[in-house]
């Protein structure tokens, strides 16, 4: 069942990359911050960790006993894909101002700053009913947030058209190289010279014959 989800996310993509319509960087940020998020909570599933994403975000509005109630579980599933997607629009607004060179970095460290200000912040100011308490749980909430920031940066990398996103600083100094590589091979040509220059009459001048 589980890899039936991936493959429909995969054909999903697919189809949304061969639209016209991600060239809007925030619509791709939303879908690639909102596949992340799927990523990791189906990664939770695969793990049979019962402390779900789904249900710690529940535990903000809804009586932790009731937490497992699938009515509230989808509430908290709805919840973390609403905040995974906004993270993903954060991390595009930030590609448009500086380029998607170094894509993956950035990505990631968008994910830490979600794991310091959600996962830990939040327990400590007590946002969460449910909290997990053990040092494995934590290291694995650190693990999965990079995680997350590592498969937002490659859908939003699969799915970005080319002009989307400005030049990276990389992109603009070889494609400046390049040109002028190109406008010092192009043959000299006198006919920019002014008829009476010196110049143009050096080039005029026949040499007698015998």
């Amino acid at each position: 069942m589980n890899s039936n989800g991936f493959s429909r996310i995969l054909n999903g993509l697919n189809q949304i990359s061969k639209t016209k319509s991600v060239k809007d960087y925030l619509i791709v940020g939303l879908i690639s911050g909102a596949v992340g998020s799927i990523v990791i909570e189906l990664v939770n599933l695969l793990l049979g960790k019962k402390l779900l994403f789904g249900k710690l975000a529940s535990s903000m509005i809804i009586n932790p006993l009731r937490s497992n109630r699938l009515k509230n579980i989808l509430i908290g599933e709805l919840m973390h894909l609403t905040v995974g997607a906004s993270i993903g629009a954060a991390i595009t607004t930030l590609l448009k101002k500086t380029g998607k060179d170094f894509l993956i970095i950035k990505g990631t460290f968008a994910g830490l700053l979600a794991w310091i200000g959600l996962h830990n912040l939040g327990n400590r100011m007590d946002l969460f009913s449910i909290k997990p308490h053990s040092t494995k749980n934590h290291f694995f909430a650190f693990i999965q947030h990079v995680l997350y920031g590592i498969s937002t940066s490659a859908v939003i990398k699969y799915l970005a058209k080319t002009d989307t996103f400005q030049d990276t600083s990389i992109t603009k100094t070889e494609r400046q190289s390049s040109e002028r590589n190109l406008e010092y091979m192009k043959p000299f040509s006198p006919s920019g010279l002014e008829p009476n220059s010196p110049e143009s009459q050096v080039l005029q001048y026949k040499y007698p014959t015998a």
